[in-house]
C-alpha cells in the first residue's frame, strides 16, 4: 500500500515537471493562446496553469484577472438564477448584471457555456411576465437580444408560437374592429346598429378559433392566448354595450327633440305678427308635430324592446301629455278671443306675443343642472327706434319655487317687466305699475325678475322694450332661470 502511494505521488511530481518544463519552454503568446483555448473548452483550472506561467507581469496580471471576474460573473449568474420568476424588476436587473459582466471579457474568451445555460430561464422568464400582461413588442425585443446573447442555449419555440397565434388573432379582430369604427362613423341609426351586430358576429367567430387554440394548446389561464381570448370577449361585450347605449341615447332624443318641439319659432317674420289664426294653426302643428315623434318612440320601443323599456315609454308619454296641456292651455285663450270681441281686444292691448307663448322649466334645455338649469326661451323680435315696444308672454313657474325670469336683448335698450297688462304702455303711469326688473343683478343686456313666480301672480308676463339710438333692429329672448343669481357669480 505504502508503495503504491509513493508511486502515485512520484508520477504526480513528475507530470507536473513535465508541464513545468512544457510551460518553461512556451513564449507569453503561446502560453495566451493556450490558456485560451482551454478556457472556451470550459477548462478554466487549465487555462490559469498557461497564464500564471507568463513572464510579463503586467499581461500576466491582465491574463489572471480574467479568472477573477469569471468567479464574479459566476456569483452574478447564480445570484440571477435564484430569483423567484414572478416579478420582472429583479429579473430584468439580475439579467442586465449578467450580461454586462460577461461582456466585459475580450472577445476571443467565449462566454461560459454554463453561464448561458443558467441565465436561459430567467430570459424565458421575463419573456413569459411581458407576454401575460400582453406587452407583446416589450417581449418581441426581448426574445431577440436575449437571443442573441444565449444562442442555442435558450429555445424560444413554444412563446414564437403563441406569438404567431396572437398575430393571427389580431389579424382576425381586424375586421370587427373596423365594423365597429365604421359604425361609429354612420349617419344612419339603423344603419349604426346593422354595423355594430355584424361586429359583434364577428367577435364571437373570433372567439371561438381562440378557444379551439386554447384548448388543442393546453394553454393555461393566465397564459397569452387565454388573455388574447379574454380581450375579445370584451371588446364584444364592450360593442354590444357602445350599441345598446346609442339605441338609449337615440330614446332619450326623443324627450330633446319633444321639448324642441314645444319651443319651435315660426319663421322670422312671423314672429310679433302672427294673427290669432295664424297662432292657433302654429299650435296644432305644434301638437301635430308632437304626436308623430311620441309615435316614432312607440315603433323604436317595439324594434328594440331589449333596451328601451316601459319606464322611458312611460317618461316620453308623460313628457308629451304635460306639454299638450300646455298647449291646450294657450290655445284656449286664442279661441275664447275669437269668440269674444273684448276678449281678442284685451289680447291685441297687451302688444306682441312671443313664441313659444308659454316658457319655464316643464321644458328645460337638456344637460344643466342646478342652479345652471334654464327653460328653452320664448324669442322675439322688431324693429321700433323712435318709441318703445311692448310684448307679452306666459310663463309657469310652480308655488314656492325660486325661479328667475330674464329678459335679454342684442342691443343696449332699457327693459320694464310687469306683472300685468299695460295696454302697450298706456297704464304704467296711471295705474303706477310696478317695474319687476332688479337693476342690482343686471348682467350686459339681462334684465332678471328675481322670484318671478312671486311676483307674477297672473302666470303672465308684460314686458316693455325702451328708445334706442341705433338702426331700431332687435332681437331677444325670455327664459326662466333655475337661479340666474347663482349662475352669473
Amino acid at each position: 500500500m505504502k508503495l503504491k502511494v509513493v508511486i502515485l505521488a512520484f508520477l504526480a511530481l513528475f507530470l507536473a515537471s513535465c508541464a513545468s518544463i512544457k510551460f518553461s519552454m512556451m513564449k507569453d503568446d503561446e502560453l495566451i493562446a493556450g490558456g485560451v483555448k482551454e478556457w472556451n473548452a470550459g477548462k478554466f483550472e487549465a487555462a490559469r496553469g498557461y497564464w500564471s506561467n507568463i513572464q510579463a507581469a503586467n499581461v500576466k496580471s491582465q491574463w489572471m484577472g480574467y479568472l477573477d471576474q469569471k468567479a464574479a460573473l459566476d456569483k452574478t449568474v447564480d445570484a440571477t438564477a435564484a430569483l423567484p420568476v414572478t416579478a420582472e424588476p429583479p429579473l430584468v436587473a439580475g439579467w442586465n448584471n449578467a450580461v454586462k459582466a460577461a461582456s466585459d471579457f475580450p472577445s476571443e474568451l467565449k462566454v461560459p457555456a454554463d453561464v448561458k445555460t443558467q441565465l436561459a430561464p430567467a430570459a424565458k422568464a421575463v419573456v413569459r411576465l411581458r407576454l401575460n400582461a400582453n406587452r407583446i413588442a416589450n417581449a418581441r425585443d426581448f426574445m431577440k437580444s436575449s437571443s442573441d446573447f444565449l444562442g442555442d442555449a435558450v429555445d424560444y419555440g413554444p412563446e414564437n408560437k403563441e406569438l404567431a397565434a396572437i398575430a393571427d388573432f389580431r389579424a382576425r379582430e381586424k375586421g370587427p374592429d373596423d365594423l365597429v369604427v365604421a359604425a361609429r362613423g354612420k349617419e344612419s341609426l339603423d344603419d349604426k346598429i346593422d354595423s355594430y351586430e355584424a361586429a359583434i358576429a364577428e367577435y364571437g367567430k373570433v372567439e371561438t378559433a381562440m378557444a379551439d387554440i386554447q384548448k388543442a394548446g393546453n394553454y393555461p389561464a393566465g397564459s397569452i392566448i387565454a388573455l388574447a381570448s379574454d380581450r375579445t370577449r370584451r371588446k364584444r361585450a364592450d360593442t354590444r354595450n357602445e350599441m345598446e347605449r346609442t339605441l338609449r341615447n337615440h330614446a332619450y332624443s326623443f324627450k330633446d327633440r319633444i321639448g324642441e318641439e314645444f319651443a319651435r319659432q315660426p319663421d322670422a317674420d312671423k314672429v310679433g305678427n302672427m294673427t290669432l289664426d295664424d297662432m292657433l294653426a302654429f299650435n296644432q302643428q305644434t301638437k301635430t308635430n308632437i304626436d308623430s315623434l311620441q309615435a316614432e318612440v312607440v315603433a323604436f320601443a317595439a324594434k328594440y324592446p331589449r333596451v328601451i323599456d316601459k319606464d322611458m315609454l312611460k317618461d316620453v308619454e308623460t313628457q308629451k301629455q304635460e306639454l299638450l296641456a300646455r298647449i291646450a292651455v294657450v290655445t284656449a285663450e286664442i279661441e275664447k278671443a275669437k269668440k269674444d270681441a273684448a276678449v281678442a281686444a284685451e289680447i291685441a292691448s297687451r302688444g306682441k306675443a312671443v313664441q313659444p307663448m308659454l316658457i319655464g322649466m316643464f321644458n328645460p334645455v337638456p344637460g344643466a343642472k342646478g342652479p345652471d338649469q334654464k327653460s328653452r326661451p320664448a324669442k322675439f323680435r322688431g324693429a321700433v327706434k323712435s318709441s318703445p315696444d311692448y310684448w307679452w308672454g306666459m310663463v309657469e313657474i310652480p308655488k314656492g319655487v325660486l325661479n328667475d325670469l330674464v329678459i335679454t336683448v342684442d342691443d343696449s335698450r332699457p327693459v320694464r317687466v310687469f306683472n300685468e297688462n299695460t295696454k302697450s304702455g298706456k297704464e304704467i303711469d296711471s295705474k303706477k305699475l310696478k317695474d319687476l326688473v332688479n337693476r342690482q343683478y343686471k348682467v350686459g343686456n339681462s334684465w332678471p325678475v328675481i322670484n318671478a313666480g312671486a311676483q307674477m301672480t297672473s302666470g303672465k308676463y308684460f314686458f316693455e322694450l325702451g328708445k334706442t339710438n341705433d338702426d331700431g333692429k332687435y332681437s331677444g329672448d325670455a327664459v326662466v332661470y333655475s337661479s340666474f343669481v347663482v349662475r352669473m357669480r
